[in-house]
């Protein structure tokens, strides 16, 4: 209980200062993310830059990533963009993760495996998990591409690619495809929130 009120006293007070002296906090105070409660998405995507791990993501080097832990943003996103493709048209099979042996995948079993194939990422496959846990929260107008989005509280998860567009698996393709993520559109207006992985 002390710890989680320190973490917060913490946090209340890395909300004010500058950028950079939030991310030298976070380097030198703890190696956990006390940072992951500001909204500061500029403070987020540094730290990710810095070699920092999203909340609910441990690293896998060994699955030889495309993108390591250094990489820029943009080869973090291309990683991600070319694993990702690689499974168009794999089919929807509930519960399923190639990495387990398995042909096809569901929704958040599917990014999983984009994000630990790309990222050397290793996180839950539950659409449940990566909603409550995995990543850094950020503003629905500030989505980039590389971003986990998570529809209905849970029930569904993608990746942003950008130029209003999300590649999934399953969301009614039954399969992985590139579907409308703009305004206007079913999954848009059902999103719960975005999160920022590196």
């Amino acid at each position: 209980m002390k710890i989680k009120a320190a973490l917060l006293a913490l946090t209340s007070i890395a909300v004010f200062l500058p950028a950079t002296s939030q991310i030298a906090m976070a380097k030198t105070y703890h190696r956990t993310p006390i940072y992951s409660f500001s909204s500061n998405s500029y403070v987020k995507s540094q730290l990710a830059y810095n070699g920092q791990l999203p909340p609910g993501v441990t690293y896998q080097p060994s699955v030889q990533p495309l993108a390591g832990i250094h990489a820029t943003p943009e080869e973090k996103f291309q990683a991600i963009l070319t694993v990702a493709e690689s499974k168009l048209g794999t089919p929807y099979r509930w519960g399923h993760n190639e990495d387990r042996g398995q042909y096809g995948f569901d929704c958040s079993n599917f990014t999983a495996y984009v994000y630990h194939h790309a990222l050397g990422y290793v996180m839950s496959g539950a659409s449940q998990v990566q909603y409550h846990d995995v990543g850094w929260q950020v503003p629905i107008s500030d989505m980039q591409p590389g971003d986990l989005v998570i529809f209905n509280h849970g029930g569904h998860v993608a990746i942003y690619i950008g130029n209003g567009q999300m590649i999934e698996e399953g969301g009614g393709l039954g399969k992985v495809g590139i579907a409308p993520l703009h305004p206007g559109t079913y999954w848009y207006n059902h999103i719960t929130t975005v999160k920022r992985m590196f």
